[in-house]
């Protein structure tokens, strides 16, 4: 990581898929730990599989607890994600909330849901924050992890749900939460792959 921080757009040269994220996420020997290393190697696998799955802030992932957890047939439901950025001008930011949001059992980015409840499952107690710590924390595991800042997952995600949603930027502007022309920023999108017509 070079420090370059959250300029997305001009630092991303490449958004891997979720089968070279999960395998880097699975293969990276991560943050040495004195103590209980194997637990906390499952805890920040999970940290960057739910910041990459949810698309999500840093600090909306830091805020999320067990039992906004919901496993259904074929997806697990995230429910009410509070938003760290107003979307609405006219509503206070902490009433503001992502309503659910979905971690998928099937498909390419199953693994990755994976990594997420192997952790749940070590996790004691319903009402507990799942990442216990700071902003800065989450950007030195998952920077140590990966070499990439928190944000390139939320970009990544946001450019997944774009290619695999029909191109819908209103549809993934509005499960993300976020202004379609910030968004728009996030999104790989070149001419190049077309034919000419």
């Amino acid at each position: 990581m070079t420090g370059k921080g959250r300029r997305t757009l001009k630092y991303i040269q490449y958004y891997p898929s979720p089968k070279e994220l999960y395998q880097k996420i699975t293969s990276s020997p991560g943050w040495n730990y004195k103590t209980n290393m194997e637990f906390y190697q499952v805890r920040d696998r999970a940290l960057a599989s739910l910041t990459y799955l949810l698309g999500g802030r840093i600090s909306e992932i830091l805020r999320l607890k067990k039992n906004q957890f919901i496993i259904e047939k074929d997806k697990v439901v995230v429910r009410g994600i509070q938003l760290s950025k107003s979307r609405y001008k006219n509503r206070p930011r902490r009433e503001q909330f992502r309503e659910e949001a979905w971690l998928p059992l099937h498909g390419e980015r199953a693994g990755l849901t994976g990594l997420v409840l192997d952790y749940l499952r070590l996790v004691d107690g319903d009402d507990v924050f799942l990442f216990p710590f700071s902003r800065q924390r989450a950007w030195q595991i998952i920077g140590c992890l990966l070499g990439v800042p928190c944000h390139w997952l939320r970009a990544y995600c946001e450019n997944y749900l774009y290619d695999n949603w029909g191109k819908d930027i209103l549809a993934v502007s509005d499960y993300i939460k976020v202004d379609p022309r910030t968004l728009q920023l996030y999104i790989r999108r070149s001419y190049q792959k077309y034919k000419p017509v």
